[in-house]
């Protein structure tokens, strides 16, 4: 059986994609040595599927030796820091995690015999502020405007450097925003559903900015797919192309709860200040449909319904 080491294993991404990865791979997740003991609720299901290993990706002699002693077949390197408003305040904390974690982790994997790909996800942030107000193409020529997009391209760099001198075989991915969270009501689907569900008032900053919002289902697919691909050293766009306006959104998921309660268009008390926010950003997709035969399958609809479900069964009214 082959094996798998993912990064970011609590998180949303990863404990999603370890889940499905169990199914068919000998699968190896790292978890922070500073995660708290409620880190390994998101992946309680699997424990017994999985080999969990402790260490931090700044870290690089641990890293190298968990690297060694695994000798993963795929490394897909989904953890990092990823609030965008917060990493205004904690750039070097970024810096650290997302690029020198990557290249820690990059370059263990050179070692390894057998080795077969490095699937990193980077990030549609690192496109930035454009004009065009078209889906951007892998062409589109990167713009970050915050030190996590920074952080991310810089590590995208890195990669394919290494891909170059050092033959490293890898796929970068760009997705856009992924929803369906079941442990984390911080990002904007899930602020708002359980915040509509809750009756509260809810707050929106930039009802005008347009997003690219995917169900999670779709972004687990999209690393399966990279992974089982024959493809490598390659940049991909995993996106649905459909566009949407906050302010639309929030009605569609006001509809879904029956929310009665004010919309306020502001930013909610202390939120943390954000200097810069791209007005639009939507992936074009369609040399991951040419190249990796990959498509998103879930309608937006059909997503912020699962997701609605879902938090109805948890949240208290």
């Amino acid at each position: 059986m082959e094996r798998v080491f993912v990064t970011g294993g609590t998180g949303f991404i990863g404990s999603e994609l370890i889940r499905e990865l169990s199914k068919q791979y000998e699968v190896h997740a790292l978890v922070r040595t500073t995660s708290n003991r409620h880190a390994l609720d998101t992946i309680m299901d699997v424990l017994d599927k999985i080999e969990m290993r402790y260490g931090n990706l700044t870290d690089y002699s641990t890293i190298r030796k968990i690297i060694k002693d695994i000798s993963p077949h795929y490394i897909i390197h989904v953890g990092a820091s990823t609030a965008v408003r917060h990493s205004f305040d904690n750039v070097l904390e970024f810096q650290k995690v997302n690029y020198c974690g990557t290249v820690n982790l990059a370059h263990s994997a050179l070692d390894i015999p057998d080795f077969k790909k490095f699937i990193f996800a980077s990030t549609m942030e690192v496109y930035g502020w454009q004009d065009s107000g078209k889906p951007f193409t892998e062409e589109t020529k990167p713009n970050p405007e915050s030190p996590y997009a920074v952080s991310k391209l810089a590590a995208e760099e890195y990669i394919r450097m290494a891909g170059k001198a050092y033959g490293l075989p890898y796929i970068i991915s760009r997705a856009c925003n992924t929803f369906g969270r079941k442990h984390n009501t911080g990002f904007i689907v899930e602020y708002l559903v359980t915040t509509m569900l809750r009756g509260e008032t809810v707050y929106i900053g930039t009802p005008d900015t347009v997003r690219d919002l995917m169900y999670v289902d779709d972004h687990i697919n999209a690393y399966i797919t990279s992974l089982k691909s024959p493809v490598k050293n390659e940049i991909f766009n995993f996106g649905t192309g459909n566009m949407i306006t906050i302010r639309s959104l929030a009605e569609k998921i006001k509809k879904m709860t029956d929310f009665k309660g004010d919309i306020v268009h502001n930013f909610p008390p202390d939120y943390p200040f954000r200097p810069v926010i791209s007005p639009f950003l939507s992936l074009d997709s369609g040399k991951a449909n040419r190249v990796l035969k990959w498509t998103p399958k879930v309608m937006i609809e059909d997503g912020l319904k699962k997701t609605v479900d879902y938090w109805k069964s948890v949240v208290h009214v």
